[in-house]
């Protein structure tokens, strides 16, 4: 494999845009592409569910394969749903051995019907959390090439820390929002107690006890009570 298509892999996965954290979908079918593309036989499919609450997204080519990652979240089991519960690699697994029928009795038949013999996931980490997986199918019985685990994992890592710098900068944007509307709020109340300070010849501090027992009294925001004295839109007497 070149080092061409190699290096265009990561870019593409550092530069796929994630434009909401419930619409992933082209840095997942990035993923999914050039893990099918660079990965030899193996057939690539990425899980993500970012919260147990959330529906689980998932990339890649075939409807049935589509259909069988969606149905293994809902079954709990399977590759993609185990890596991303325990956060390790899930092994080369034969499916028609022991363990894939034990421990994944639904999955197996329905990926074995699909044509594949060989299931792994690599996690996919986002920050602390791990919040999918990188599943990878083979056709037959042979192994899957255990030299193309580690770059599988490389791929993976690449698409999660996109992720969590999209997650960092929109909790970096929600933070100055929330300050932006504090320091608003603060200006505001503040002009209102100047402004009744004057208007009543009161003393400060007597303004924002009025403003405040206004607020209180008619179970309204601060804010929204200061600038509406600053508006001139509510006359407030002291007492």
């Amino acid at each position: 494999m070149s080092q061409q298509r190699l290096a265009r892999a990561f870019v593409d996965l550092a530069a796929s845009p994630v434009t909401e954290p419930s619409d992933t979908t082209g840095l997942l079918a990035a993923l999914a592409a050039h893990g099918t593309e660079l990965l030899g036989d193996c057939t690539a499919i990425v899980l993500y569910v970012p919260d147990e609450h959330a529906p689980a997204e998932v990339a890649g080519i075939g409807a049935e394969l589509m259909r069988l990652a969606h149905d293994s979240v809902g079954w709990d089991e399977g590759p993609g749903p185990e890596a991303r519960n325990t956060g390790r690699p899930v092994p080369d697994t034969a499916l028609d051995g022991d363990r894939a029928g034990r421990d994944w009795p639904r999955y197996t038949p329905r990926a074995r019907q699909l044509g594949y013999g060989r299931a792994a996931a690599l996690p996919l980490h986002v920050g602390d959390d791990t919040l999918g997986a990188l599943i990878l199918l083979g056709p037959g019985t042979t192994p899957l090439p255990s030299e193309l685990f580690e770059l599988a994992q490389s791929l993976t890592d690449a698409a999660g820390w996109t992720l969590e710098r999209d997650r960092r900068l929109r909790e970096t944007r929600a933070l100055a929002d929330q300050l932006g509307q504090a320091l608003t709020s603060r200006i505001v109340i503040e002009q209102a107690k100047g402004t009744l300070a004057a208007r009543l010849s009161i003393s400060v501090d007597e303004a924002f006890h009025l403003l405040r027992s206004h607020a209180r009294s008619h179970r309204r925001r601060l804010t929204d009570v200061a600038r509406e004295v600053v508006e001139h839109r509510l006359e407030l007497h002291a007492d």
